[in-house]
């Protein structure tokens, strides 16, 4: 009987909601027995929560109980990695994927690609490029990031070790 009730209650609870349903969020009722151990933190909270936070927190939680010990221990250490980050840089991160989420899928691809090859780089010269680049004003990386737009695939900028050299890199 009581399971009735609860059942009727969450079904009129729907219906008087289906026109706000982008506003609702997700009830706490609502969630996986797995998905609100994980959550369990903000259970007190959950109500008060945006509605978009809920559905990320709730995705998140999903997407938590798919993955491997190994993907739990990497995902762990980017997050306590995320929560050192100072308020200013957690928001360039954020602007920086939004621009990255708003390109056509080509050009992500470039991105991701350029991305890979800069993490073979060795680690001398990673900490070069990032130190040329955090020296660069706002309008020199904007003409930097025009150069490499216009560029075709596959050519990249010429190495200079030592501000020697010319040439194209291999693919």
């Amino acid at each position: 009987m009581i399971r009735i009730r609860i059942v009727m209650l969450l079904a009129l609870t729907m219906l008087a909601g289906i026109g706000h349903a982008e506003d609702a969020g997700i009830p706490w009722a609502e969630l996986g027995q797995d998905q609100q151990r994980i959550l369990n933190q903000f259970s007190g909270d959950w109500d008060s929560l945006a509605p978009e936070r809920q559905t990320r927190m709730a995705t998140g939680a999903r997407r938590w109980l798919k993955m491997d010990a190994e993907d739990r221990a990497q995902t762990q250490q980017r997050f306590r990695r995320w929560q050192q980050f100072k308020p200013e840089q957690r928001d360039r991160i954020r602007t920086e994927f939004q621009r990255y989420r708003q390109m056509p899928p080509e050009q992500q691809q470039r991105v991701r690609k350029n991305f890979r090859r800069f993490q073979t780089l060795p680690p001398d010269r990673r900490k070069q490029l990032r130190s040329r680049w955090e020296d660069m004003t706002p309008e020199q990386r904007q003409k930097a990031r025009d150069r490499m737009q216009q560029r075709p695939p596959g050519q990249y900028p010429p190495h200079r070790p030592n501000g020697q050299g010319q040439g194209q890199r291999p693919n």
